[in-house]
């Protein structure tokens, strides 16, 4: 979160929505644009650490805030609240506070369908795209679980989203936020193929928290980085119930509305736009994630890693690389 981990370039803005967001703001040098950065679950502006730096030192403004429901913006309780609408609109609020009309854009896991959003509600806001991990997610309406979870089992063999059952549960929090060691294995897997057994079956995510499953933690992670996280995740901070209140709502179909309120052409980007793919997730596969974003954007550049879902935590070098390479070539 940024007050904890950046507490001198940190900033707390109240938007138009009534709500207060925490982000971590960097000012650019020599006129260089800035960089929004738009993380996933369950994460925070923290997990942005090692890339914030880097750009700043690079001379470029430096955009990263605690998402709603995250670190230190505030947490509604009602999922109605985690509208990708409303959301994107209080990005483009905090834009307006620092009156910066265009940035350059990277999302990451949620952060991606946070971005994807950002791209058809305001593409005017945006100079470029990356995506890492999960691609663009055109406006579809309707979400269904099921039929994504039975289209990927007759494709790559097995249900992607699982998992998402359990997040939808009532007691998902607290069980997520009470069993500190069992969360710890699963977000972070010394090796990311164990969560096709942990995530992807339906049920079981419950199952391995039931019998208090336990793993190690990936030796790119210090035991004080996942100290921070348990703090910015404490159940005096409210666990991660804000987390899943995102996933509460796309199965709740609470996007609907305002997806099907959407012209066609919004659907597409027409911006340069770079994904970064993970061959060791086998939840955003590569192979979907390219298949699926190609025919939404035009201008697209695919780069590959050898690592898991944290692509920026993992392979920071190589992740900041590709994404400054890209940025300078659309200066």
């Amino acid at each position: 979160m940024a007050t904890l981990c950046f507490p001198e370039f940190s900033r707390n803005t109240r938007l138009p929505s009534g709500k207060t967001y925490n982000y971590i703001f960097f000012q650019p040098q020599a006129n260089k644009p800035y960089v929004l950065f738009l993380h996933g679950f369950p994460s925070s502006s923290y997990d942005w650490r090692k890339q914030v730096h880097f750009f700043a030192d690079a001379g470029y403004g430096v955009i990263a805030p605690d998402l709603l429901g995250y670190g230190g913006t505030d947490k509604p309780s009602e999922p109605e609240a985690y509208r990708l609408k409303r959301m994107s609109d209080d990005i483009a609020g905090i834009l307006d506070q620092h009156q910066i009309e265009r940035v350059f854009a990277v999302g990451h896991d949620w952060g991606s369908f946070l971005l994807s959003r950002m791209a058809n509600y305001h593409p005017e806001r945006i100079l470029a795209y990356a995506f890492l991990d999960v691609g663009y997610s055109p406006p579809n309406g309707k979400f269904n679980v099921d039929d994504i979870n039975n289209a990927t089992e007759r494709k790559i063999g097995y249900p992607i989203f699982g998992y998402w059952y359990f997040f939808n549960a009532p007691d998902a929090a607290d069980i997520m936020t009470t069993q500190r060691e069992t969360s710890d294995a699963i977000i972070y897997p010394a090796d990311p193929k164990m969560l096709l057994e942990i995530l992807c079956p339906p049920g079981a995510i419950r199952r391995f928290y039931e019998k208090k499953g336990t793993g190690p933690l990936p030796a790119w992670l210090t035991e004080n980085e996942m100290a921070i996280h348990r703090q910015i995740f404490s159940a005096a901070k409210g666990g991660y119930q804000g987390g899943l209140n995102w996933y509460k709502a796309q199965m709740s179909n609470l996007n609907a509305a305002d997806e099907d309120a959407l012209a066609p052409e919004r659907s597409h980007i027409d911006k340069p736009t770079l994904l970064v793919v993970c061959t060791k997730d086998v939840i955003g596969v590569p192979a979907l994630q390219e298949e699926n974003m190609k025919p939404f954007a035009k201008d697209m550049v695919v780069e590959r890693l050898d690592c898991g879902h944290w692509l920026q935590l993992e392979k920071p070098d190589e992740v900041n690389g590709i994404l400054k390479t890209f940025f300078d070539q659309h200066l």
